[in-house]
């Protein structure tokens, strides 16, 4: 075998291991783009990738709101919660995967949170009923959100067959969550569109009713 031979090989060899693109679209049932939605990737019949250390991330307090509203992170990300307020807050949550509360604060006063368990986390604060915040948790590597044109791309995704599992607090009841079956190829983006059958239920917004909390 030739050294340009055997280049070549190896060179095809590579390319039948690449990593894909997964491309998903969010739209709802009047062919509007879906903002904010959370997808996340997982591999069917097999682990998902070793966790990294150090993950972390920041939900600040802006306005009286969580910023951002909707986060997506990975089992075992550190989550730090500033209040850049000029009022105290005092955060917490009931939720199975993450069950916490805050005394009341102002600035950076805490250490982060350790996110362990994989769920939906919701968001609360106990002097203004109106702050509601989510956080998606999974042990996928592969996940992110859709932008403005309901659009997200996730990189690097081995090939094999995989589920796509969307969430966002207003979708329908009966289209809470969303499950797609997917096969990523070798080489290529893989394409996912999901199209809502219903509008998005009304936001949480102000004065919002403890049946966005989701206990």
């Amino acid at each position: 075998m030739t050294r340009a031979t055997a280049l070549l090989l190896a060179l095809f060899a590579g390319a039948s291991t690449q990593a894909a693109g997964v491309v998903v679209t969010v739209t709802d049932a009047s062919n509007r783009p879906v903002d904010q939605a959370v997808v996340v990737v997982e591999p069917v019949g097999g682990a998902p990738a070793p966790r990294s250390s150090g993950l972390r991330s920041v939900i600040d307090q802006q306005n009286l709101q969580f910023v951002p509203e909707i986060s997506v992170v990975r089992t075992g990300t550190s989550i730090e919660f500033p209040n850049s307020d000029q009022v105290r807050h005092q955060v917490y949550s009931f939720s199975p995967a993450k069950n916490f509360k805050l005394a009341l604060y102002a600035g950076k006063l805490y250490p982060p949170l350790v996110f362990d368990k994989p769920g939906l986390v919701t968001l609360g604060c106990n002097i203004h009923d109106s702050m509601i915040g989510f956080v998606y948790v999974t042990d996928s590597p592969w996940f992110g959100k859709t932008g403005t044109q309901g659009r997200v791309d996730i990189a690097a995704v081995p090939p094999g067959e995989y589920r796509v599992r969307l969430w966002h607090p207003r979708f329908p009841p009966d289209e809470a969550q969303i499950e797609r079956s997917l096969k990523v190829p070798a080489a290529g983006d893989a394409n996912l569109t999901v199209s809502l059958k219903r509008a998005l239920q009304p936001g949480p917004g102000n004065n919002a009713s403890n049946k966005w909390k989701g206990y």
